[in-house]
């Protein structure tokens, strides 16, 4: 039906173009500005949430606008001229239409921020339209094989500071840069209904504004068919806000529910997001440690405090997100994120470390193997068998050293180092490693550049491992490496 729905909006959304007001959301088709966002943030030269992607462009357009660029040292200098160029560009065109095309050595087995495909060859076409308060985007993808989708397609309207949205929009909640244990665009974004604030800066209600600058969104999207629990449903929901000068805070949870031969009512639904229990194994009732809170639920919190020394900001940030384990909002079985940036040589540079090797029994899994698992919804936190969250999975420690380059004429550069140890206990369920642990060191990184309405980005990555299984004596090491090249062009 969606899919339907987008490409009639096709044909409306071309005769809409020529009354093109702006886009709603920063970086939805260059997430790049969204760091340039963050890059100002840090500095503290505009005022917003930013730890939830994509962020709206209401309220900070005003800030953005009267920043004097010329005076800001060099870093957030460039990422300033950017993000202004970018807003002009949308205040004064008659719409924008780009058509893309990604080709691979091979399928990438991660992705990170920068939306490395997961496919090895993709071509896209995405139109955006705007009239007044109604927002759209058709993006038509085709991959080899002849597989066809509309991932990042939506159409939204807004009323007063809400917005609501019809589409699939990819998503990224957590100030980390290398990955978010909720929500990233490590899978294929869920097709949703959402309502959001239509702002990320600080309202002017008399109790509100004590807040400092917030967003929110609720969302609820379906999940694919060919799954243990077909059609599965997902509510989703994140309040960041910044109640104080450098410190943001952000409140993420997530429930699968309903799907087929599930219940998939209102009640039912309510029953989900009230904490009601079920039996898990299956009686109308039971003794108390068989009780689950009916769905599978992922919360928790995150924030970064950015602080200035010796004339640079330095920004420390974390992110702690259980498994529904315990009644109402005592959630437990919790797997961390932590890291910390700076601005060095021009750059951004960050650490990062997360661990999704949780220890827990929970539904007769093993006591290492149930993060992002769960007895009923056995597919997992998953979406087309990639998960929602880390794009390292479940029972994976991670180490990050990265450092991003934004150049004065736009260009950009990336390259990031990655220490995993992945399933070191061998056991299934891990979609990443079956029955084998893997301890790995990889390179990645590309280059960016434009020239005029073409924009040009190559970049690869190279990976050494050593894997074992049960029976090995000694650990088999493997080296593999992938190239890709992704070109776009603006049409006018």
């Amino acid at each position: 039906m969606l899919k339907s729905f987008l490409i009639c909006i096709l044909s409306i959304g071309i005769s809409w173009s020529n009354q093109s007001i702006s886009s709603p959301w920063i970086g939805t088709l260059e997430p790049q500005l969204h760091k340039d966002l963050q890059t100002l943030s840090e500095w503290g030269v505009i005022d917003a949430a930013v730890t939830s992607f994509p962020v709206p462009w209401k309220g900070i357009a005003q800030q953005l606008e009267k920043v004097n660029a010329e005076q800001l040292p060099a870093i957030p200098f460039t990422a300033a001229k950017r993000l202004k160029h970018y807003l002009q560009v949308h205040k004064t065109q008659k719409g924008q239409s780009i058509i893309s095309l990604y080709g691979a050595s091979d399928d990438s087995r991660f992705t990170d921020f920068s939306g490395l495909q997961a496919q090895k060859v993709q071509f896209n076409i995405t139109k955006e339209f705007y009239l007044g308060r109604w927002a759209g985007q058709v993006s038509a993808n085709y991959e080899r094989g002849g597989k066809k989708h509309f991932d990042e397609s939506f159409i939204a309207y807004q009323f007063g500071d809400w917005n609501l949205r019809l589409g699939s929009m990819s998503q990224w909640w957590g100030p980390a840069q290398s990955g978010s244990l909720i929500l990233t665009n490590n899978a294929r974004p869920i097709p949703s209904l959402a309502l959001s604030r239509s702002e990320a800066i600080r309202s002017e209600h008399y109790l509100l504004k004590h807040l400092g600058p917030w967003f929110f969104t609720m969302q609820v999207g379906q999940l694919e068919s060919e799954r243990a629990v077909p059609d599965t449903k997902i509510w989703s929901t994140r309040f960041n806000f910044k109640p104080i000068s450098g410190l943001e805070i952000g409140l993420s949870w997530n429930a699968m529910w309903g799907g087929k031969g599930r219940g998939n009512s209102l009640s039912d639904f309510i029953n989900v997001i009230t904490f009601d229990t079920e039996c898990l194994n299956g009686q109308e009732s039971c003794v108390e440690t068989f009780e689950s809170p009916i769905g599978n639920h992922h919360a928790g919190i995150d924030f970064i405090y950015t602080s200035q020394l010796f004339d640079r900001p330095i920004s420390f940030y974390g992110q702690r997100i259980g498994e529904d384990k315990q009644e109402y909002f005592n959630v437990t079985d919790n797997a961390n994120l932590f890291g910390i940036s700076s601005y060095f040589w021009g750059s951004k540079v960050y650490l990062e470390s997360s661990d999704t090797n949780v220890a827990c029994s929970n539904q007769g899994l093993p006591s290492n193997n149930c993060y992002y698992e769960h007895g009923t919804y056995t597919s997992g936190y998953r979406f087309y068998n990639r998960a929602i969250g880390s794009t390292f999975d479940s029972d994976a420690k991670t180490l990050t050293l990265g450092i991003n380059k934004q150049y004065s004429d736009g260009d950009l550069f990336e390259v990031m180092i990655n220490h995993l140890e992945l399933n070191q206990d061998k056991q299934s369920p891990s979609p990443v490693l079956q029955g084998i642990s893997e301890d790995l060191l990889r390179l990645s990184g590309f280059y960016q550049t434009q020239f005029g309405d073409w924009l040009l980005k190559v970049g690869g990555n190279i990976e050494h491992g050593d894997i074992s299984n049960d029976s090995d004596i000694n650990a088999k090491s493997e080296t593999n490496s992938l190239i890709y090249t992704e070109i776009k062009y603006r049409l006018h």
